[in-house]
């Protein structure tokens, strides 16, 4: 599957931005001197994403043309895949906050908010003049993150009054609007708008975790939190299937970033078994190097089928995809590792943040073991 020249000039222009803006930027980033979302603005503006929310593919107007032009949207459509895949490539935790912000939050509110919230709240996301999170992990509810769910909120004239308490958030610490999910009086969970400054809403301190350290994750508590009524997204929603749909976004999403993350390493490891020598010779004239290799590509070329898919993704679809493609992430990672030696255990060769980086997309959006069960109950039912 080569890319067209139109789809070239897209990844070339992507991956210029990612290679001198983004590569620079990430040490900081993974230290938590810097935040990463000054970037995104810059990267928003400088590759003309627009109010698109990191579509890749312009703004309203541009939309509105592909809805008539089907070669357009394709070409839209591979945009915002590759914009996904050249953000991994360099930094997946970078491109975990991008997404959490303008795809769980922002996109969520623009499909699905009215028209008030969508100009108040989502524009703004959008445009990266507000960061956004979405809040529906709790201590207790993760896999089974509706049925156990303990936060509530129930109706209190005008407004609705929350408690309980959301973990995992990625951009919790510093975000500005946030999308919380809780049980509302009469068991259906519901969507609600709320904003930092709020009295009763308070965030965690940033998360010390094994990898995606360039992104943000904390914890968020309510207590008595209020919110207007009109808060309420879309004036309610259907609970199962709007978070259902939501997840199956994140997990395509996911797949794209075990994506990056498998070619960069894969590259790597390829260029240093070329140019690293032992015994007189490359690395890369043992056989078992070419082993290695051989079936790091297999599971590339696997992989890169399923994420540049024409075809339209169902929600078993994405469950695939995201168990298959995070899998091979993790596993070419640690061939990676393992074709670098002593210097892909050192962090100046990147596979090893790369690896560690990985693993969340084995574990967010649904373990591997709810991807399994979820993709076996649609094949049954």
């Amino acid at each position: 599957m080569q890319p067209t020249e139109a789809q070239r000039g897209i990844r070339d222009q992507f991956r210029r931005f990612m290679t001198e803006e983004l590569e620079r930027a990430t040490p900081a980033f993974e230290q938590g001197s810097e935040l990463p979302y000054a970037l995104m603005r810059r990267m928003v503006e400088t590759l003309g994403l627009g109010g698109s929310g990191g579509g890749g593919g312009g703004g309203s107007d541009t939309q509105d043309k592909a809805a008539d032009d089907p070669e357009l949207a394709a070409l839209m459509s591979y945009a915002r895949t590759q914009l996904t895949v050249e953000m991994c490539r360099v930094n997946p935790g970078f491109a975990l906050s991008f997404g959490a912000s303008t795809g769980l939050f922002g996109s969520n509110v623009r499909g699905k908010g009215t028209a008030e919230q969508v100009a108040k709240y989502a524009g703004p996301v959008m445009r990266f003049e507000k960061i956004g999170c979405w809040c529906l992990t709790e201590p207790g509810a993760g896999s089974d993150a509706l049925r156990s769910m303990k936060t509530r909120a129930r109706r209190d004239g005008d407004e609705y009054v929350i408690s309980g308490e959301k973990t995992f958030v990625t951009n919790a610490p510093h975000a500005d609007y946030f999308l919380i999910y809780a049980k509302s009086d009469d068991g259906s969970v519901q969507a609600f708008i709320a904003e930092r400054g709020a009295p009763g809403l308070t965030t965690s301190e940033p998360f010390k975790k094994m990898g995606m350290r360039s992104s943000p994750t904390g914890a968020v508590y309510m207590d008595e939190l209020r919110v207007p009524a009109d808060n309420l997204l879309g004036g309610g929603v259907k609970d199962r299937d709007h978070v259902r749909s939501s997840l199956a976004s994140e997990r395509i999403g996911l797949a794209l970033m075990g994506y990056g993350i498998a070619e960069r390493c894969f590259e790597i490891a390829l260029d240093y078994a070329k140019t690293h020598h032992r015994s007189g010779q490359p690395i890369g004239n043992f056989q078992l190097v070419q082993q290695r290799l051989a079936r790091m590509y297999v599971a590339l070329s696997n992989a890169r089928r399923i994420v540049y898919s024409s075809e339209p993704t169902s929600v078993l679809d994405a469950c695939a995809g995201k168990l298959y493609v995070g899998e091979v992430g993790t596993q070419v990672a640690m061939d990676a590792i393992h074709i670098l030696g002593g210097n892909g255990y050192m962090e100046e060769y990147v596979v090893e943040r790369l690896a560690r980086d990985a693993k969340l997309v084995e574990i967010g959006g649904g373990t591997t073991e709810m991807q399994i069960l979820t993709i076996a109950r649609h094949l049954l039912a």
